[in-house]
């Protein structure tokens, strides 16, 4: 399997066989891994009752057809109510219709189609031509600025080579736009356009963590060049780790989707049924570098720390361990008689003088490369548990800053216990 940026970049980075569980590669330890409208109508799952006690009803078999109930409310005026029963204010009265499936498509389909006339309008089209390649990619507004949000990898030749960047929206409008900041470590990028002729419209922003397996997930972007195209899916699963292609370091809680994505899409959002962005697509999973059903969508929880960072400060600081470690499986709980309950990231290394060595959280004993098993292993932070290495990763990035204080939860000598810690930071990845 080949992984590669969703962007139509001569430097589009293509990742070979990421193994993300080399124990002793610090990436695995060192950095820390709209609203709905409101309605009057809910679709009940239940087929409407059709058993009915009257003698002046009866179904045959031809008149079965599959429906839904609609569930609408109405208030009715006092007057209306029998007089014997005391209602005080007008009560909603519960009214029922049938939606077939046909109509059932025909509204989903009629949602999709207004939801892309409201979001496309804030995604934009990305060139970059230099001397060298020329590449495009995908992004969409941030804020009423002129801040716009794309994938480092989308603008890497633009930094390389000094050259502006393109930006066009649904609209026709094209503006010229400058590189504000990167950040190679989650494959995020600002970019920002000036002298504005048009109002712009920032998308409203979802909360990844909140999203479930399952759930509706919607891209759009420029895939191939093909400008503004909108593609659904579901999201296929959460919490995944990820490397940038840039950096040393992983991307922590990747969000996995089937929808379409493509080279070009790189840097387009990735919506939810109601059109608030859960993640920023950036790379597929391909051996042919076209869609192949496996995607990934930076989590718009990290976009959310990592993006005003990048424009206030022009840099992101995560926060650091100080630790290399491997997930707890079975062939680890069993060299390390660890009991079958036990859960979490087991402790290969600690760095010299590093937060979590100054905190005395112990290593394997081994200095050989192959493992003693007697190193600690990390149960929980502030008392949430962590049960793998990618939890911990996910957790120190998405809830942490550097300098914050922390309580580790470390399972040794067959008992739990506390340890304090102070946050490092991680060095910015050149």
């Amino acid at each position: 399997m080949i992984v590669g940026s969703a962007c139509m970049s001569a430097n589009d980075p293509i990742v070979s066989n990421v193994d993300l569980a080399n124990p002793d590669a610090e990436q695995t330890s060192n950095h820390t891994r709209s609203a709905t409208p409101s309605s009057q109508t809910r679709i009940s799952p239940k087929v409407k009752d059709t058993a009915d006690s009257s003698s002046e009803s009866t179904i045959t078999s031809n008149e079965i057809v599959p429906t839904a109930t609609a569930v609408t409310t109405t208030s009715v005026a006092l007057t209306e109510q029998p007089k014997y029963k005391s209602l005080g204010d007008a009560l909603p009265q519960p009214i029922t219709e049938e939606l077939t499936p046909a109509a059932i498509v025909a509204a989903q389909a009629e949602h999709l189609a207004n939801l892309y006339e409201t979001s496309v309008e804030s995604v934009v089209f990305i060139t970059a031509d230099t001397r060298m390649s020329a590449g495009s990619g995908s992004g969409f507004v941030w804020d009423t600025e002129g801040h716009l949000v794309t994938n480092y990898h989308v603008i890497q030749t633009a930094i390389q080579s000094s050259t502006s960047l393109i930006v066009k929206f649904f609209n026709g409008r094209e503006y010229r736009a400058e590189v504000v900041a990167w950040d190679r470590d989650s494959d995020l990028a600002v970019i920002k356009i000036n002298e504005i002729d048009h109002k712009l419209i920032p998308l409203p922003m979802g909360n990844s963590s909140e999203t479930r397996p399952g759930e509706m997930a919607i891209a759009l972007g420029n895939p191939f060049g093909e400008e503004f195209t909108m593609t659904t899916g579901i999201v296929s699963a959460v919490t995944r780790t990820l490397s940038s292609g840039f950096s040393s370091y992983s991307i922590p809680a990747v969000m996995q989707t089937d929808a379409a994505i493509n080279p070009g899409n790189s840097g387009g959002p990735l919506l939810d049924m109601n059109g608030a962005v859960i993640g920023i697509n950036t790379q597929i999973k391909s051996s042919s570098r076209q869609n192949s059903g496996v995607g990934f969508a930076v989590p718009v929880d990290l976009a959310k720390r990592v993006v005003p960072s990048l424009i206030n400060n022009g840099q992101h600081s995560y926060p650091l361990m100080g630790i290399s470690g491997n997930e707890v499986n079975i062939l680890l709980r069993e060299k390390a008689n660890l009991p079958r309950d036990i859960l979490g990231a087991y402790v290969n290394r600690t760095s010299v003088d590093g937060p979590a060595d100054l905190a005395g959280i112990r290593g394997d004993s081994s200095s050989t490369g192959s493992l003693n098993f007697d190193g600690d292993v990390i149960v929980s932070i502030n008392s949430i548990p962590m049960k793998s290495m990618d939890d911990l990763i996910g957790y120190l990035a998405l809830n942490t800053s550097p300098g914050d204080e922390i309580i580790v939860g470390v399972f040794r000598d067959g008992k739990e216990i506390a340890i304090p810690m102070t946050l490092g930071s991680r060095p910015a990845t050149s």
